[in-house]
């Protein structure tokens, strides 16, 4: 069963709480982190994403670039922006999106239930993306990006959530793009020991985002087996009935030699093809934009199995393989993946400018499908789920450094 552990957390004071943290480093490419870094110059990427403090010349793997993420740290270490809590607790991390409300508990989950299979996971990762985020954290020898965590809907832990938050929070800001995040410190030593119990009575939790930081987290640890701190790893766990996910949309640059209208033909050889946009997004209901033109493209037969019945893995194989040759989406330069958060508007925007030659809008993966994927020690395609709101970085912080 899943231990879920409470940690001493390193974290910026309550001052700089807004200006420190950051976006995920993988949100921004290097252009767009240059500039975040400019105008947020405290910005907590400057050290998850040291490249953007350096000449475009340093290659973004260069070891250079760690070491420069480890002297960022250390001077927000020196600087006081970042302090050592003195006790062992866990945290509640609330975001609000709207109406949309979902508040996850923060701890340390450990790498030995992660290569045991009980934090499961539903992604291959990709070598070259491990090896940066394994070369990070030794860096900074510390976990600063938590993962996100699915655990199925537990009415103690709901109970001690509906409770804790009505407490001061340490932190509650909301950032430019009208999210709201606020964090509650837990220190009552009952509900610390329920929420130890209580997760240890689950099967397993599900790794919802953060795939390459968890694989990254259990290697790093195999580097220092001799310490306890490094053997654990940061991770934010959400009730699986608060998570919202988005679909994740893909745009692929060519039509592979063929025409509009010989690519069409083959697609209603598989899919019910309609002219314009439905009115509705469903399961198995595909949207392609093509030439300044909508289609709704609709599948109505059943694979056997829930990873291939996915509506990923139907337009994987069913279309993109056969009919716009993308064998391996992993390492196909052809396509472009593009996030839930952009919808239709920003699929458009890459067909009308030229840079991808059709685009396809995706239904949201269901997160049943994707535990039960994960349950049955199965993989989805890659970029299956877009999750909103994002977490934060640099909020919390799992250090193993003495």
């Amino acid at each position: 069963m899943p231990t879920f552990e409470p940690f001493q957390a390193l974290r910026p004071q309550s001052k700089y709480a807004e200006t420190f943290s950051s976006l995920p480093y993988d949100v921004f490419n290097r252009a767009e982190g240059r500039v975040e870094v400019r105008r947020r110059p405290l910005s907590f990427l400057r050290i998850d994403k040291a490249e953007v403090t350096l000449p475009d010349l340093i290659d973004e793997h260069d070891m250079r670039v760690y070491q420069q993420a480890a002297l960022h740290f250390k001077d927000a270490r020196d600087s006081q922006i970042l302090k050592l809590d003195e006790d062992e607790c866990y945290y509640l991390y609330r975001l609000r999106d709207g109406e949309h409300v979902q508040t996850g508990f923060v701890g340390c989950v450990s790498v030995s239930d992660y290569d045991d299979g009980f934090i499961r996971k539903h992604e291959f990762t990709r070598p070259d993306k491990e090896r940066d985020r394994v070369r990070q954290i030794d860096a900074l020898e510390a976990h600063t990006g938590p993962i996100l965590l699915a655990h199925q809907p537990d009415d103690e832990l709901n109970r001690i959530v509906a409770e804790q938050s009505t407490n001061v929070p340490l932190y509650q800001f909301t950032t430019e793009d009208g999210i709201e995040h606020t964090i509650f410190k837990i220190t009552n030593r009952s509900d610390m020991l329920t929420i130890g119990s209580q997760f240890a009575r689950h099967d397993a939790l599900y790794i919802a985002d953060g795939h390459h930081r968890a694989e990254a987290a259990s290697k790093v640890a195999k580097l220092h087996p001799d310490n306890e701190e490094a053997q654990l790893f940061l991770a934010v766990s959400f009730s699986s009935d608060q998570l919202k996910i988005m679909g994740y949309h893909r745009a692929v640059e060519d039509l592979y030699g063929q025409s509009v209208d010989e690519l069409l033909e083959r697609i209603s050889q598989r899919f019910t093809v309609t002219v314009g946009r439905a009115e509705t997004t469903q399961k198995h209901r595909f949207e392609m934009y093509l030439k300044q033109q909508w289609y709704t493209l609709d599948y109505t037969a059943q694979q056997t199995t829930v990873k291939d019945n996915l509506d990923v893995s139907i337009l994987q194989h069913e279309l993109l393989t056969p009919f716009l040759g993308i064998e391996d989406p992993r390492t196909d330069a052809r396509i472009q993946f593009v996030g839930g958060i952009r919808g239709y508007a920003g699929l458009e925007q890459l067909v009308d400018h030229g840079t991808m030659a059709v685009a396809f809008h995706l239904h949201p993966t269901d997160l049943t499908d994707l535990m039960q994927v994960a349950d049955a020690n199965q993989v989805m395609p890659p970029k299956s789920t877009w999750f909103e709101p994002k977490l934060r970085s640099g909020l919390l912080i799992h250090r193993f450094f003495s």
